[in-house]
């Protein structure tokens, strides 16, 4: 049986390029019955008599940005597992967030892991406005699973998305994990045939990486698992991309994929470098030429009564707002606008990184076309070292070649309608 859903919004690669999705808002829900092997996120145990009291705490702190006067066109509610909330907490803080915000959304996501989201929650979802779920799989192997702490089995997902189907959630997305250890070309295989099955409209496929203090870093340093060499990461993660390409699915950024309904606006608008409100425990937030996170501390957070503690702030200068531009657009298949950043920044990229480009070029791993950088597959194998070369070249540059003179710079000092950091 193919699990469809329906309503389904077009998003090509000129959308992409050109329009705008910001201010967006996170929510974050940190808690977790169990932390999986592999996060280093901002969790917390699920205790429902904290879990309601932080609920509370969340919605004072929605009602204090509405006072403001802050208005999303995106909103996305993460965690943590946002579905693990009982049935009561789901209910108050998305009747908060729709009473508040809304008229007006492009996109409203809310992630889910399969154990946790059942047949009540998605109809309060839905009646309130939620249009996509975002649901954790990372593979339907059940040795994959139990290594990665998965609370579900592989049918779990396959019953999620056919209660999705039948409740006629708009857009669905599917999460998966490449690159763990024992992952084979066989287990390559069943997952895209359970995703053929399925038939999310949006897949996120993100490589396994070993962050430091997890179990799986803790096992590996130990000898007790065998990671997978970076050779077979990328021959598993080709032979995933090409069968999902096989199923109608593009490509859109480097671990990001859609066949209907559209890109995710959301993230997109992270890697546009849009600007950001997120509200909860250690949530981030890009916004007014400013970032900052709120203190990563559910007990604070609670007693912050909706007005948390901020840390880490920080007013991003040109060479940051530029680092940031060539990390986050250089993801998109559609590619670092040279022109606009050069407006924004007042960096002239082809010039500074003039030498880099020709030789990533030359090596097919990059497209240069007129006032475009464009990254190609085999390119997005070797992402983060393009960019690690391109940010050296960047900070490495002198004054006289940092900036366009066009821009009106004349010493080092862009004008501040062209920095950039104002946006939003």
């Amino acid at each position: 049986m193919s699990v469809r859903s329906t309503n389904r919004r077009e998003t090509g690669i000129d959308a992409i390029r050109h329009e705008s999705h910001d201010p967006g808002l996170y929510v974050h829900v940190p808690f977790c019955r169990v932390r999986c092997t592999y996060c280093d996120f901002h969790v917390a145990s699920l205790s429902p008599p904290v879990t309601r009291k932080y609920t509370q705490v969340l919605i004072q702190e929605i009602e204090s940005i509405a006072r403001k006067g802050f208005q999303p066109r995106t909103i996305f509610i993460g965690g943590g597992t946002p579905s693990a909330l009982d049935h009561q907490s789901w209910s108050d803080l998305l009747q908060a967030l729709g009473s508040h915000f809304g008229e007006g959304l492009s996109e409203w996501t809310v992630e889910t892991n399969p154990e946790s989201i059942d047949e009540k929650k998605l109809e309060v979802a839905l009646q309130i406005g939620v249009d996509r779920i975002s649901t954790g799989a990372q593979t339907f192997d059940e040795k994959g699973l139990s290594l990665l702490g998965r609370q579900h089995d592989a049918s779990r997902v396959i019953e999620v998305h056919q209660m999705m189907q039948r409740l006629g959630v708009p857009r669905t997305s599917l999460d998966l994990i490449v690159g763990w250890p024992g992952q084979d070309h066989q287990s390559v295989m069943a997952d895209l045939a359970a995703v053929e099955q399925i038939d999310p409209d949006h897949i996120s496929l993100y490589h396994l990486s070993y962050e430091k203090g997890t179990w799986l870093d803790k096992m590996r340093s130990r000898g007790d698992i065998d990671p997978l060499q970076d050779e077979q990461c990328i021959d598993l993660a080709r032979q995933f991309l090409s069968g999902l390409t096989d199923q109608g699915y593009q490509r859109y950024e480097v671990s990001n994929l859609h066949k209907r309904g559209g890109a995710s606006l959301h993230n997109l608008n992270y890697w546009q470098r849009g600007t950001y409100l997120g509200i909860g425990s250690g949530a981030a937030s890009f916004h007014e030429g400013k970032r900052w996170k709120n203190l990563a501390n559910v007990t604070s957070y609670i007693e912050s009564e909706g007005s948390p503690r901020r840390v880490d702030e920080e007013n991003p200068d040109r060479i940051t707002a530029a680092v940031e531009t060539i990390m986050l657009q250089l993801r998109l298949v559609s590619g670092l606008d040279l022109a606009e950043m050069r407006t924004s920044t007042g960096f002239s990229l082809d010039q500074i990184c003039e030498s880099s480009l020709r030789r990533f070029e030359q090596r097919g791993l990059l497209l240069h076309e007129e006032d475009r950088i464009r990254i190609t597959d085999l390119g997005f194998e070797i992402l983060d070292s393009i960019i690690l070369s391109l940010v050296e070249d960047l900070e490495g540059s002198s004054d006289e070649k940092r900036f366009d003179s066009s821009n009106g710079s004349v010493d080092g000092t862009a004008h501040p309608s062209s920095s950039g950091l104002d946006r939003g």
